[in-house]
């Protein structure tokens, strides 16, 4: 929250604004001089405030833009992701309310797009009633609200599970998705299988061990150094291509793609049946090593999803009169103004 000081220097009073800023594990102080108390107007401190708002963003994307490599996106696509996460968490702090509306939101057009990928038909209105108001689709298959459901619940061991990205995890991940859909879930296959539609064919069952600690290794290797975003879209492609189980392997690569965002800080993607055929043509290079169409599909779908959010939070903020957790500001700078006046 952003605090006003005053400081005497040589007889004067004068403002300032400041707010530690939080950058992953670091707070950074961010001040910025406002004018002397006696003689800045009201009009001014709305000015001072905009700029202050704008500098804490800048210093948000120097660190975040510097911070981290990427091979596949650049400079400025990571300056738009960062901006979008910065926007997303002020929505989540001025909003609550709203926020929360909106990543439910997100929830359901997540869920009922990864599953719709798979073959299921429950459409987005059957899915918000099913979650919202537990009530059953009529004409639905029970393995089709089982694959919804679990979604849930898979949700719910995720926001109490505090370790990293794991074997362990990706094991437990598809055997909450397949509960009740596949007799071990769970379980590496022990066969070898094919990708519907694509003309890909998975390396053999016996590889797929090895395969996968070998994912692991990778992931830990770039894990504090490779942007998040690309982090999260390499190590889903990396899965699929290896796509280690019999079944649901599309399912726990894209809920291990949101396991990284959320845990990073942004908003979480969804993908639906619009996206299929995009998202196919996308992710064949990557079995030869091409690795950009993928990163930059996603990419673009990412943004297309959440930008808007993050530009009406940019606007609002612009005009703090209409918010009543930044006009507080503006009562704290009369209180002040008034209280050193008399001085």
């Amino acid at each position: 929250m952003i605090k006003l000081e005053i400081k005497n220097i040589k007889g004067h009073n004068y403002l300032y604004f400041r707010e530690g800023l939080k950058v992953n594990s670091k707070s950074i102080s961010v001040l910025l001089y406002g004018g002397r108390i006696d003689k800045i107007t009201v009009n001014e401190f709305a000015d001072k405030q905009s700029e202050f708002t704008f500098l804490k963003l800048t210093k948000f994307l120097d660190y975040h833009v510097s911070h981290y490599h990427a091979e596949f996106i650049d400079k400025e696509r990571i300056t738009a992701l960062e901006t979008l996460r910065y926007y997303h968490a002020k929505f989540k702090d001025l909003y609550p309310d709203e926020s929360y509306r909106y990543v439910e939101s997100v929830f359901v057009r997540y869920v009922q797009g990864t599953t719709a990928i798979e073959g299921n038909t429950i459409s987005p209105q059957e899915v918000k009633e099913l979650l919202e108001h537990d009530i059953s689709p009529a004409g639905k298959k029970i393995s089709e609200v089982y694959e919804i459901l679990n979604f849930v619940r898979l949700r719910d061991f995720l926001k109490t599970y505090e370790g990293d990205v794991s074997e362990k995890l990706i094991k437990k991940m598809h055997a909450i998705l397949m509960e009740n859909l596949m007799r071990t879930p769970g379980d590496y296959r022990q066969i070898q299988v094919g990708i519907e539609k694509v003309d890909y064919e998975p390396p053999p069952a016996i590889l797929v061990p090895d395969l996968m600690k070998d994912l692991i290794s990778w992931y830990r290797a770039n894990a504090k150094k490779t942007h998040p975003f690309e982090l999260a879209t390499l190590l889903h492609t990396r899965f699929e291509l290896i796509h280690p189980f019999t079944d649901g392997n599309g399912r726990v690569g894209r809920a291990l793609m949101n396991f990284i965002l959320e845990r990073g800080g942004y908003p979480t993607i969804y993908l639906g049946l619009s996206h299929r055929k995009d998202y196919l043509d996308a992710i064949k290079p990557a079995d030869d090593g091409y690795y950009s169409p993928i990163v930059i599909m996603l990419y673009d779908t990412y943004l297309d999803q959440h930008k808007e959010v993050a530009d009406q939070v940019m606007i609002k903020m612009k005009a703090p009169h209409k918010n009543s957790k930044i006009d507080y500001l503006v009562k704290e700078f009369l209180r002040l103004k008034k209280e050193y006046e008399k001085k």
